[in-house]
């Protein structure tokens, strides 16, 4: 019969977040500087690359990558393919277009027009404009869904129908 391997840290468990910590420390270390940069949350981690043009910003990012690839098979550890892997290019005025994606585990990033990062919405542009347009429909569609609770005449009373408009918006 064979044995199969598992590693990693259950998920909800005591200590999983300070095994994590411990293990990923080393990674955060060989990362750190070079123009990467790895906010993490948990067991999320997204990577920052900066560079002055699109095209450094890419060769950094696949540098990063590539870190992380090795770092991997070392440890034995693996990215969880149900996750997105994505890429998002932050553009100044000159809207310059990238001439690679990078790669990851072989598989070429897709570039997208915002990514969603612990609840905001963060486009090319860094405007709010979609994260507010987000927000708002979630808003309206919330506001709607409680109408069906009161009316001029019937339902709440109107101290919880304002308690409700002010919690939602």
């Amino acid at each position: 019969m064979k044995h199969a391997k598992f590693r990693g840290c259950p998920q909800g468990g005591v200590l999983s977040l300070l095994l994590w910590c411990l293990v990923v420390d080393d990674l955060l270390a060989r990362l750190s500087g070079n123009g990467v940069s790895m906010p993490g949350y948990a067991d999320d981690i997204r990577l920052l690359a900066v560079g002055k043009f699109p095209n450094t910003g890419s060769g950094i990012m696949q540098w990063a990558l590539l870190t992380v690839e090795t770092w991997c098979n070392r440890v034995g550890l693996s990215v969880n393919s149900d996750k997105r892997l994505d890429s998002l290019h932050f553009l100044g005025k000159g809207n310059s277009r990238v001439s690679f994606e990078p790669q990851f585990f072989g598989v070429i990033l897709s570039l997208l027009g915002s990514v969603k990062y612990l609840e905001v919405i963060l486009g090319t542009r860094l405007t709010w404009t979609e994260h507010v347009d987000v927000k708002m429909r979630k808003a309206h569609n919330l506001l709607w869904a409680c109408r069906k609770a009161y009316g001029a005449r019937w339902g709440l009373k109107p101290k919880v129908v304002h308690w409700l408009y002010i919690t939602i918006i």
